[in-house]
């Protein structure tokens, strides 16, 4: 990301510098001072109910720092226009987007989208993300949920790793159903989250920031505990291309949203790894050491 702009100080010679110039202005691009995005007066999760007929959803941005810190409005009419839209891929087939007329406040603006739900379609997790031109982005998530529970999902492959020392350590792997009842939580179909059933011996979840995290995982009977700010049971989801010598590569939406919105289906493979917060995962499942 590009850092944000540094003024000259107002003292000494930069005064001088700035006195002399008369007018002149050290104004820079508008993504430059603020690279990334953030939402603009909207949520960014919504868990809408299956059912009939479809539901719009208004989606708005507005500029942010490189450490997303001190955000704004876009100056001007062109800037806001320039944001895109898109679903990631990997989302339920139930969300699209499209791009609308930035939203004028006062004589600012906000880059905005509209998010259309098919209520009627496959239940699962959408992540629809703007992204402006200097590959700064903002995540929306968008949850379709049953209004029951929904069935097991068999033949769901799970492995799970120790990362804390920073490489992948195997600790075990198994093929299993996952039930959507293995965790408690709002969503009625069957998550990353709840797949850690498949190979742990046992297993407790908390609440954090209004969503579901692993706290404590035991395998092969020693307890992986979560330590706030230091180590944590992290996740992603690689896809089954169907033969045992393909590639596979990772599902994007589990690099987005939380194990606990992200449905699985038979024949992927949920890895879960116990390390701190920049533990890194191969694009390939072969990269992974399996015993």
């Amino acid at each position: 990301m590009n850092k944000r702009f540094r003024k000259f100080a107002t003292t000494g010679m930069a005064a001088a510098i700035m006195l002399s110039m008369g007018a002149t202005s050290f104004a820079t691009d508008f993504f430059t001072e603020y690279p990334n995005l953030t939402n603009y007066n909207t949520d960014y999760n919504y868990t809408i109910q299956k059912g009939s007929g479809t539901k719009n959803q208004l989606l708005m941005v507005q500029g942010a720092t490189s450490n997303w810190y001190g955000t704004s409005l876009f100056n001007n009419l062109a800037d806001a226009n320039s944001i895109n839209w898109n679903i990631v891929q990997g989302s339920t087939d139930a969300v699209s987007v499209s791009k609308q007329a930035p939203e004028a406040i006062g004589n600012q603006f906000a880059g905005k989208g509209n998010a259309t739900i098919d209520k009627s379609k496959n239940a699962g997790v959408a992540v629809v993300e703007a992204t402006n031109t200097k590959a700064g982005y903002m995540d929306f998530t968008v949850v379709l949920n049953p209004t029951s529970a929904q069935q097991d999902v068999s033949g769901v492959n799970v492995r799970a790793y120790d990362a804390s020392s920073g490489s992948f350590k195997f600790l075990k792997t198994n093929t299993g159903n996952v039930s959507t009842s293995a965790v408690s939580s709002n969503i009625n179909y069957p998550t990353a989250m709840d797949a850690i059933s498949v190979v742990a011996d046992s297993f407790t979840d908390d609440v954090q920031w209004g969503s579901k995290f692993l706290k404590n995982v035991t395998i092969n009977n020693k307890n992986y505990p979560y330590m706030e700010n230091e180590l944590g049971w992290m996740y992603r989801v690689y896809d089954s291309t169907g033969t045992a010598t393909s590639e596979q590569k990772m599902v994007d939406v589990s690099e987005k949203v939380g194990g606990e919105t992200f449905d699985v289906e038979s024949g992927q493979t949920v890895i879960w790894a116990y390390g701190n917060y920049s533990v890194q995962f191969p694009e390939n499942l072969s990269e992974l050491p399996t015993k």
